[in-house]
């Protein structure tokens, strides 16, 4: 599969940053950006299962991360 899996980064209201893939229904959202981190690697491996695994030949397919700095406050 040579399928590169793009997500939407932003911060929620209530702090927790959230992660929304664009082509495909994968969601997933981490108190902290390692936190999201880790959910977004589990969340694909999940919907795309065989990826991840020892005994498959597939790889885990590439990330691409685009993050919303809107809220950046200047000093």
């Amino acid at each position: 599969m040579n399928k590169i899996i793009t997500f939407q980064i932003s911060k929620g209201e209530d702090g927790y940053y959230v992660a929304s893939a664009d082509d495909v229904s994968i969601f997933t959202q981490g108190k902290t950006f390692e936190a999201l981190l880790r959910n977004i690697r589990e969340a694909v491996e999940v919907s795309f299962d065989g990826f991840s695994g020892k005994r498959s030949k597939h790889v885990f397919p590439p990330v691409m991360m685009n993050m919303d700095f809107s809220e950046v406050i200047h000093a």
